[in-house]
C-alpha cells in the first residue's frame, strides 16, 4: 500500500510540475478542517479554537508546564472566595482602534454567564457569583467555593462590550485585539487574517483530503500544513 501511494504521488507531482504557483506575498495554510464559529464564547472544534488564539486576547494563558500565568491582566486572590484582576500597563486595542477595558471583560464573561446563554463554557464559569467593574483597568471576580485552578478558567478571548450588546455575528465577522486581524471570508473553506506586526496576509483553506494537502504543498499551493496527515504521507515528505 504504502509503495503504491508513494508511486502515485510521484506521477501527480510529475504531472502538476509545471503548473507550481510563483511565490507571492500570501501565507497559506492547508487545514483538515474548516473552522466553525469565530466567537470564542462557543467555538468548541479545535480549528476554531486555534484561530480564535489569533485573533483574540485573554485574561489568562498557559506556560509549558500548563500552569496559568498572566496575558492580558494579573491577578490577586484578595480571599478565597475574592479574585481582582488588572489589565496589564501596556493596554491591549480591539482591531477597530478602541482600547480593551474592564467593561469589555465583564462583557463577555456576563454574556456567558447569560440564564440564556448557549455557551458550552458556561457550566465550568457557573462558580462566578458575581463579576464587579471596579475601573477601566480593574475588575473582581467572586466565586462561589474556593477553587485554586479558577484563573485557569478565564481564557477565554475578550470582545468588545459594545459589540455584545449589539448583537454582532462575531462568529462570521470577529473583532479581537489578537496579533491577528480579521480580512474576510470569501467563501466556505476559505478564511483570510492579517498578522498586525508586520502586515503579512495568511489564508487558511480546508482541504480534506491529506494527499490533495501533500500535493498542495509540494507543487507551492499552500505553504503549512498541522498534523492530521497519516504515517505513510510523513514518511514519503
Amino acid at each position: 500500500m504504502t509503495r503504491l501511494l508513494t508511486g502515485l504521488l510521484l506521477l501527480l507531482c510529475l504531472q502538476l510540475a509545471a503548473c507550481t504557483q510563483e511565490p507571492d506575498a500570501v501565507i497559506r495554510f492547508g487545514l483538515a478542517s474548516a473552522p466553525a464559529n469565530l466567537d470564542p464564547r462557543y467555538a468548541t472544534d479545535a480549528t476554531s479554537a486555534r484561530i480564535n488564539r489569533l485573533l483574540y486576547r485573554r485574561l489568562v494563558d498557559f506556560d509549558e508546564q500548563v500552569r496559568p500565568v498572566p496575558a492580558l491582566a494579573d491577578w490577586q486572590q484578595l480571599t478565597p472566595l475574592h479574585y481582582r484582576f488588572r489589565l496589564r500597563p501596556q493596554r491591549a486595542r480591539f482591531h477597530d482602534g478602541t482600547t480593551l477595558t474592564a467593561a469589555d471583560v465583564a462583557a463577555t464573561y456576563r454574556s456567558i454567564l447569560a440564564p440564556d446563554s448557549t455557551s458550552p463554557h458556561a457550566t465550568t464559569l457557573r462558580l462566578i457569583t458575581r463579576i464587579e467593574v471596579i475601573d477601566d483597568t480593574t475588575l473582581d471576580f467572586h466565586i462561589a467555593r474556593p477553587d485554586p485552578l479558577f484563573p485557569g478558567y478565564l481564557v477565554i478571548g475578550i470582545l468588545p462590550a459594545a459589540g455584545i450588546a449589539a448583537g454582532m455575528p462575531f462568529h462570521r465577522q470577529p473583532l479581537g485585539s489578537g496579533p491577528f486581524r480579521f480580512l474576510d471570508w470569501p467563501e466556505p473553506g476559505r478564511l483570510r487574517l492579517q498578522r498586525l506586526g508586520d502586515g503579512r496576509q495568511f489564508e487558511f483553506l480546508h482541504i480534506g483530503d491529506p494527499t490533495v494537502r501533500a500535493l498542495k504543498l509540494l507543487r507551492g499551493e499552500v505553504d503549512l500544513l498541522q498534523n492530521d496527515l497519516p504515517a505513510e504521507l510523513l514518511t514519503y515528505l
